[in-house]
């Protein structure tokens, strides 16, 4: 997979955040129109759980890999933008997210792991959160598949906010990957790509257990 990788100048991009409209999804349901968003749950007796809580248009193609990475087997939860423009409106930040049942899907699994979107076209996955061994396995595992996976030199952008979605999981830790948006075209458009992704991913998470 030596055409997907980019060099490591690019692992550790950083780009002025943007201020969310909202504050809080009480904020935000309250002032959308109906239509604006939806909500996908799917439910297994899985100790992981996986979310996308920018899915659909506001970060495109996280809740394509979240769906992919769950396989028939993990609970996963999806909070998906639905409008024709200005999606980018219902982005709530990860320390802040507090829909009700992506709450309680997180709340009800071990560890939760959260798929986002960076902005940039090179090929790359900064990984972070307070799971900080499963995060070492993440990486290596992906690496291994060919891809470019790193954690954040930066640490507040590390994803270790007790208050992250990827950390409101039962044992207080979690994961976050931010996939570049050249990466998620690549997975999106390429079953092989997305294939090896989620397997890389998924080996990880076999190993939860002993991680918990």
């Amino acid at each position: 997979m030596s055409g997907y990788t980019a060099g490591s100048i690019f692992t550790n991009l950083v780009t002025e955040p943007m201020r969310d409209k909202y504050v809080n999804f009480a904020e935000l349901s309250s002032s959308e129109p109906d239509g604006a968003f939806r909500i996908e749950v799917r439910r297994k007796e899985s100790a992981v759980a996986l979310i996308a809580p920018h899915g659909g248009k506001i970060e495109p193609g996280t809740s394509e890999i979240c769906r992919s990475v769950a396989g028939e087997d993990l609970t996963y939860y999806l909070f998906e933008g639905c409008k024709s423009n200005k999606n980018r409106n219902l982005h709530i930040t990860s320390s802040r997210f507090d829909e009700p049942q992506g709450i309680d899907v997180a709340r009800s699994a071990q560890v939760v792991v959260a798929f986002h979107g960076q902005n940039a076209s090179e090929l790359f996955v900064n990984v972070g959160g307070l799971a900080t061994r499963v995060c070492a396995s993440v990486i290596c595992h992906l690496q291994t598949a060919g891809f470019k996976a790193s954690q954040h030199d930066d640490p507040n952008l590390q994803g270790r906010d007790k208050n992250n979605i990827c950390n409101r999981g039962s044992k207080g830790q979690g994961l976050q990957l931010e996939i570049s948006r050249g990466l998620r075209d690549v997975l999106t458009s390429d079953k092989s790509a997305m294939s090896r992704f989620s397997s890389a991913i998924r080996s990880a998470l076999d190993e939860v257990e002993q991680f918990t």
